[in-house]
């Protein structure tokens, strides 16, 4: 009976209500003002639901507008959103302008589906790539990191007068913090980390983006944090987040964790000391996915009690509620008669759509409305914009990485081929990654692609060959169409049963029988490439080693089929690079670059111990070569800051773009440092035969490190290396005196 009346409440228009329009709603004064008049007006129910999120959380009585949430990890994850490229392919861009443009356009769509706010960029420094969520990650470099979550960020919120604006939403950087260094690559493993990592690697993504992009809202981690959990931690959320970097924004829990703090954890001894803790941490609001008023919130009856009882201060319910105000008067939906729908209005209308618990089956059927947001009327003028999928693709493009291109067989030349052969699970299959929509706009599978490119001219076979699991039947079929067409692709590496939230690994070899077929591909004799799409790296020494052509693609989003042929024939060139290390097997974990020397010289039995493919790394079809780096002053002052220029000449028979990346190295430090840290990047294109000029920066940002509490550039000499990856680099010095 309650999801019939669900469904029939669901059907009613808008309710007209009495407006709260205010000229300076956004400004800060009149806000606090508003704010404390509104708490003042409340009773103690009414504020506890303020505190709830991705649930109904208006109130009609006071005019208070919803705040609507949801994933926009690389789209807006609602049906037929444009979907992007997956984290760790946006990533691969290394183009920050880009994904700043792809941020505007994923919070237009998300305001015309009625969303305010998204649980987005995740922030997290991957250290072990057996975690499934590396692919919602932006790879293994903190700086790089930053730079990509702050790009994002800007796009999302708009910056100076288009920031909250009416096509932009407010971002929430997560998990706060260090949930990419999971013990044994387990997702929300716990983790001890000393101060000096936690602030070197792991939160300076987060500081970057809310002194570089004004983050709005941050979300906590799932995992304890050297025995603490993180939705309980007053260290890293009071004392770093608060009280050393002075922000003040919106804070959500994760999914359940503030439930976790006594069933999981054990932390508390009950649910209402649950809820106080987490307000002691400045947790502002609950995220409880398509959970009624139940004894699953503890923002719910359990604090409403814990008040009652004197367990909790209200003063503590009252300065979250201040929190959420704040956000919903800094998104202008006060000004917004729209955002103020009696549908949200749980407290009022409690027989309409207040089930115990909504699958999310039955939210999705309901257009998500109560627990999500309501589209706009005129939604899909803006979410079919052709604009946006030109984007797709220019993102899906610049994300493609060539890792291997023996004797030049790729690209690839229109018109040569007559018969093409596709194999593996990844041809036809849709690989979105996880936080995708359900049904996308549409999805260009990599047969489909190729066939559309090359037109009724050339004929696109396909036999998958296997699949994830065991079976190796279908191999045979494979072979034989390879051996009687003129070139296979190989489409091959994983899907979002083998990686994402809490799909973890304990060995990084392609999933099922992939490595027989590309075996069995290659015995035939016959040219082929290797196309992965996929969420993490993955050990492929054998591949690596016998194939000619390789191409990593991660997950491209709906525009997959194009740019996979585009990029093999040639149309785009391919320019992506490496944000994470591809060991050679899965003992190689953890791998990232920038890892402090070991006390003894590595001498592993019967193994190469480098990267099968270095952080930084993809090649292009054409060549580049550097100039040795030219500093504009050998010698600068704690907080000077210097350039360094380098020449980059194209020498080969392509246009192209490549990445010039920095490195700095401290050659002594009171603390020990990596032999090489990446401190800034920069795109540049060129036309065959060109000779381009770019200038790098390197200040207190490139220099800087925490030690003892403090962010510090200590005086002494800098190695300072330039190259287009982290291995291959050309090095001078410079000294910075007191």
């Amino acid at each position: 009976m309650k999801r019939l009346k669900l469904m029939l409440f669901l059907m009613i228009g808008t309710v007209a209500i009495p407006s709260c329009k205010n000229s300076d709603s956004r400004g800060s004064n009149t806000s606090k003002q508003r704010i404390e008049a509104l708490i003042d007006q409340m009773t103690l129910e009414e504020k506890v639901h303020q505190l709830a999120t991705q649930y109904p959380n208006a109130n009609m009585r006071l005019g208070i507008p919803n705040l609507s949430a949801n994933e926009c990890l690389h789209g807006i994850k609602m049906d037929s959103a444009t979907v992007f490229p997956q984290a760790i392919a946006m990533a691969s861009t290394w183009d920050l302008d880009l994904i700043e443009r792809m941020g505007h356009v994923v919070a237009k769509e998300s305001r015309a589906f009625g969303i305010h706010q998204c649980y987005t960029p995740m922030l997290a420094v991957v250290r072990d790539i057996r975690w499934g969520r590396t692919e919602e990650s932006y790879g293994e470099d903190p700086y790089l990191v930053g730079k990509i979550g702050a790009a994002y960020i800007k796009g999302l919120q708009g910056m100076g007068d288009e920031r909250f604006d009416k096509n932009h939403i407010m971002a929430t950087a997560k998990h706060f913090v260090a949930d990419g260094e999971p013990m044994a690559g387990d997702n929300g493993a716990a983790h001890d980390i000393s101060d000096y990592t936690l602030h070197n690697i792991h939160l300076y993504p987060f500081r970057m983006a809310i002194q570089e992009a004004e983050v709005g809202a941050i979300m906590p981690a799932h995992h304890l944090l050297n025995g603490v959990p993180c939705h309980a931690n007053n260290h890293i959320m009071n004392d770093v987040l608060r009280n050393e970097w002075g922000w003040d924004g919106l804070v959500v829990s994760d999914n359940g964790d503030l439930r976790s703090l006594k069933r999981v954890f054990n932390y508390v001894p009950d649910w209402q000391h649950a809820a106080r803790k987490g307000l002691e941490a400045g947790i502002h609001q609950e995220l409880a996915l398509f959970q009624g008023w139940s004894d699953h919130r503890m923002y719910g009856d359990f604090l409403i009690s814990g008040v009652e009882k004197g367990v909790i201060p209200e003063s503590l319910v009252d300065n979250a509620v201040s929190h959420v105000l704040q956000a919903k008067f800094q998104m202008g939906l006060f000004d917004k008669d729209v955002s103020k729908d009696e549908r949200f209005d749980v407290i009022k209308h409690p027989d309409h759509g207040e089930p115990d618990k909504v699958s999310q089956q039955d939210a999705e059927m309901f257009k998500k409305a109560l627990y999500v947001g309501i589209p706009k009327k005129d939604w899909r003028e803006t979410v079919f914009d052709k604009a946006h999928d030109n984007l797709a693709l220019e993102v899906a493009h610049k994300s493609i990485v060539l890792l291997k291109n023996e004797e030049n067989l790729l690209p690839l030349k229109k018109g040569m081929y007559k018969k093409i052969a596709v194999v593996g699970p990844n041809g036809k299959a849709m690989r979105l990654g996880g936080y995708s929509p359900d049904l996308p706009k549409y999805y260009v599978n990599i047969v489909d692609g190729l066939q559309a490119y090359l037109g009724d001219g050339t004929e696109v076979a396909f036999a998958q060959g296997c699949d994830f699991t065991a079976s190796t039947a279908d191999i045979p079929e494979a072979v034989r169409l390879a051996s009687a067409s003129d070139i296979t692709i190989v489409t091959i590496g994983g899907s979002e049963e083998t990686c994402r939230e809490n799909q973890d690994r304990d060995e990084l070899g392609l999933p099922g029988p992939q490595q027989e077929l590309v075996e069995a591909i290659h015995a035939t004799g016959r040219p082929y490439i290797v196309v992965l799409l996929n969420g993490r790296p993955l050990s492929i020494e054998w591949i690596a080693e016998n194939s000619k052509a390789i191409v990593e693609g991660w997950y491209l989003g709906q525009e997959t089929g194009r740019a996979i042929a585009n990029v093999l024939f040639g149309e785009v060139n391919p320019s992506g690079k490496l944000p994470i290390s591809f060991p050679r097997n899965v003992g190689q974990v953890p791998l990232f670059y920038n890892k402090l020397e070991t006390g003894r010289p590595r001498n592993i039995y019967n193994s190469n111990h480098e990267p099968l493919f270095a952080f930084g790394f993809g090649l292009s079809y054409t060549s580049f070569e550097l100039s040795s780096p030219v500093l504009s002053s050998k010698t600068i002052a704690v907080g000077e800051k210097a350039t360094v220029t380098v020449k980059v000449s194209n020498t080969g028979p392509y246009k192209g773009e490549e990445v010039v990346q920095l490195y700095i190295r401290d050659l002594m430090s009171a603390r020990v440092r990596p032999l090489k840290e990446l401190r800034n990047f920069v795109r540049i294109t060129l036309e065959p035969g060109q000779t381009g000029e770019v200038a790098l920066e390197i200040g207190p940002q490139q220099l800087e490190y925490w030690n003892d509490g403090e962010w510090k550039v200590e005086p002494g000499d800098f190695e300072i290396m330039v190259g287009v990856n982290s291995i291959d680099l050309k090095k001078t010095q410079l000294t910075v005196h007191n």
